[in-house]
């Protein structure tokens, strides 16, 4: 098995929660006198070795246990994701850094697609930012307790140290007439093997789920890898599609490494009120297409993440 392989494996057993015995993140928190407040929590240091000859220099996967929530009995109303340096300059893959992937989420509790721990915040490099319609929140309880797995990377040839950063609007829960709602991780890799090796040229792989839940979907965000063209969501019972999203790779001169090797610089969310309609026993499609020119890529992945504002 590769060390890319290995790497991956153990991502997934962190998600599902099976990994043990990891050191929890240093964090920090800042607040802005704002309506809605804003925070933005920062974790690390991390130190990213330098890549080699055939490899980039990487953290591997790890977890992280309890690590800092931005408030506590609060609507999130939006985040968004960052990796920077000790001066908060912004940390790309033209410098060498790369956010592989951070995935937050109370893995004390169940997910509802695949049963393992709850996944609930997560971005890959293209660190796209989400604000769900008015009038909807991501509530977090007083004694929820956050975990991250998270992975990173450097293109460059010298040690970087980086942090990563979430930046959340929210509101308190007394007073609040906000709804809230339930992630839904789609995976086109599955449950519990979430990547995939995609041939040269055009290829898609597609995943189906019977829901478990019903309710107005109200914000879906996509994740694929380099050469990933698209990922969409859809409602086969109703024919109905929920999102799409098409990536952008290298739009901004950030995504490309000192190598011209360019990376996936958006992914631009869907927002609706509703996006759609999903009832309990609806089947449910995901379906990550990739166009790779010249060459095969292994271990790819085709997520998406949703919010149902339950009923």
């Amino acid at each position: 098995m590769s060390f890319r392989s290995r790497s991956l494996a153990m991502a997934v057993v962190a998600v599902l929660g099976l990994m043990a015995g990891a050191a929890p993140a240093a964090g920090s928190v800042t607040h802005q006198a704002v309506a809605p407040q804003t925070t933005t929590v920062r974790y690390g240091p991390y130190t990213l070795p330098p890549a080699s000859k055939d490899e980039h220099g990487s953290t591997g996967n790890k977890i992280a246990l309890d690590v800092e929530k931005p408030c506590d009995n609060c609507f999130i109303t939006g985040f968004t994701p960052n990796l920077v340096y000790a001066d908060g300059s912004n940390a790309n893959v033209n410098t060498g850094p790369m956010l592989h992937h951070a995935v937050l989420g109370d893995f004390g509790r169940r997910d509802v697609v695949c049963g393992g721990p709850r996944r609930v915040f997560s971005t890959g490099n293209e660190r796209v930012a989400s604000a769900l319609p008015p009038g909807y929140g991501i509530r977090v309880g007083r004694a929820e307790r956050w975990s991250m797995v998270y992975d990173l990377m450097n293109h460059g040839h010298s040690e970087k140290t980086v942090y990563i950063t979430f930046t959340f609007t929210h509101q308190p829960v007394p007073g609040s007439r906000l709804k809230p709602v339930t992630p839904i991780w789609m995976d086109a890799g599955g449950c519990f093997w979430p990547v995939w090796d995609a041939p040269e040229g055009v290829s898609e792989k597609s995943r189906q789920w019977r829901s478990t839940i019903s309710g107005r979907l109200v914000h879906m965000r996509g994740h694929v890898h380099h050469g990933g063209h698209s990922v969409r969501t859809e409602n086969l019972t109703t024919g109905a599609m929920l999102c799409e999203i098409v990536a952008e790779e290298g739009g901004d001169p950030e995504f490309i490494d000192h190598h011209g090797h360019t990376e996936i610089s958006d992914m631009p969310p869907c927002g609706g009120d509703p996006l759609g309609t999903i009832n309990r026993g609806d089947l449910l499609r995901i379906t990550s297409r990739y166009d790779l020119k010249g060459h095969a890529h292994e271990n790819v992945m085709g997520i998406m993440v949703g919010w149902v504002a339950e009923r």
